[in-house]
């Protein structure tokens, strides 16, 4: 696809993909860059042959946003209940600092890791690499990472439970 094609194809969409995200998302700057990571997507796929380029646009761009929402739902899950679905609870000081310390250890004994362990947790964990993905970049088999990772975990939730 020339630029061209996505300037007159794509760019047009966005204020009512924004719209769709701002709706979703309930926030400016995170519709934003949905926004953003959703022409970025399209710009590396370069889907040509898409006969209606705005319900094409419009579900991809849902599906980035229920996954934002998944994602944000995982780290702040503290207190919501069945009735609030949405991520409408009161986080307090006290929590945040908390968390804060308790992501320093985490991390501390990540560091604390051999070097092989520190590198998968690192690749499979942070950056979300597949198990292949790393088998390539490490030279590890996969069963071999598997264990690795599997290891790491339950050296971690030791270190951890020592610190609680």
């Amino acid at each position: 696809m020339t630029q061209t094609e996505f300037k007159n194809t794509w760019l047009p969409l966005s204020d009512a993909l924004y719209r769709v995200a701002f709706y979703m998302l309930e926030d400016e700057s995170d519709a934003k860059d949905a926004v953003q990571d959703l022409y970025i997507k399209l710009l590396a796929k370069s889907p040509s042959d898409v006969n209606n380029p705005r319900a094409y646009a419009v579900t991809m761009l849902r599906n980035m946003c229920i996954d934002r929402i998944r994602k944000a739902q995982k780290f702040f899950s503290l207190g919501c209940t069945e009735d609030s679905p949405r991520l409408d609870f009161m986080v307090t000081e006290p929590d945040i600092l908390a968390t804060r310390e308790k992501l320093r250890k985490v991390l501390a004994i990540i560091e604390g890791l051999p070097p092989k362990q520190r590198e998968v947790v690192r690749q499979r964990v942070f950056e979300q690499k597949e198990y292949a993905e790393i088998s390539r970049s490490t030279g590890l088999s996969e069963g071999n990472l598997r264990v690795l990772l599997s290891l790491a975990r339950k050296r971690i939730r030791q270190e951890y439970e020592k610190y609680q």
